[in-house]
């Protein structure tokens, strides 16, 4: 009898918190994002006043709404200074594999903001 899987979601857009039922409070800090290309991107989430410096990543920076995260802005590495105003947190995903890897998964994720300025992920999702 052959296995069958179901089919995965690979829209791009926001793909949802962490699943972790014996450790809620992982939830809350581990997020996924689907780039363009439908490919998934583990981010680590950080207050906008508390995000780490890293060389080798894709900073997302996200405003919180009630209907869900809504992208606003997409950029290499992370400058909390920077950050566009009325975000209220950063996503961050950890790039391996140098410049290449990283010019990649920054084109895949700058991506989804090709609809407009920000990009409602929740509206895509309901399409």
């Amino acid at each position: 009898m052959p296995l069958e899987l179901a089919a995965e979601n690979v829209t791009p857009g926001y793909a949802g918190a962490l699943n972790a039922a014996r450790h809620p409070e992982l939830s809350n800090r581990f997020h996924f994002w689907r780039g363009a290309s439908g490919r998934r991107y583990a981010c680590t989430m950080f207050p906008v006043n508390a995000a780490p410096c890293y060389d080798d990543s894709v900073a997302l920076f996200v405003r919180r709404r009630r209907t869900g995260p809504v992208l606003v802005s997409v950029g290499a590495g992370i400058d909390a200074m920077s950050a566009p105003p009325d975000v209220d947190e950063i996503h961050v995903h950890l790039v391996q594999g140098g410049t290449d890897a990283l010019t990649i998964a920054l084109r895949d994720l700058s991506g989804l903001l090709a609809l407009g300025e920000e990009f409602d992920c929740m509206q895509l999702h309901a399409a």
